[in-house]
């Protein structure tokens, strides 16, 4: 090989990154591209969702349970805050709600109205109306909730 045979091959990997290809221009511009192309999916894809997969819990303001009229006393009811189940009761002069599932073995929590206690039906894990743990193994106590009735019905709120 001699060197006029060389200067060509020289001269056109040169012209490649002189416009010659893609350059550095059109890599920009294919991540621009790409880009918007990603977010305008993104986009769409959130605004089809249902709007109860973008419900935040800690942003709403309450939840409505039921009227205080189809309530009585000593009744329960299991509400959903977020993705949290809640336990609510009708107490005697008051609504209780506390954490509708056990902390200690996930198990959905029943009123007991003969003893007036919330149980685990998984582990018999018994808790007082105010989410304090009464017997069993566990020693976490229930998340509280507020309860309370405006306009005849029954709200909760984390």
């Amino acid at each position: 090989m001699d060197a006029d045979s060389e200067a060509p091959v020289a001269a056109r990997r040169r012209g490649l990154f002189r416009g010659g290809g893609v350059g550095l221009t059109g890599l920009a511009l294919l991540g621009v591209i790409l880009f918007s192309v990603t977010f305008a999916g993104l986009v769409t894809v959130i605004y089809l969702l249902p709007p109860e997969h973008l419900r935040i819990a800690e942003l709403q303001p309450a939840v409505r349970v039921a009227g205080e009229s189809e309530f009585p006393v000593g009744a329960s009811r299991i509400v959903a805050w977020g993705d949290e189940p809640v336990l609510v009761v009708r107490g005697q002069e008051r609504f209780y709600a506390v954490q509708g599932t056990s902390p200690f073995d996930g198990c959905i929590l029943q009123w007991e109205l003969e003893s007036l206690q919330v149980v685990s039906p998984c582990t018999n894990v018994v808790y007082d109306l105010r989410g304090n743990v009464v017997a069993g193994l566990s020693l976490i106590p229930l998340k509280p909730y507020s309860a309370w009735v405006r306009r005849g019905t029954v709200y909760v709120a984390g």
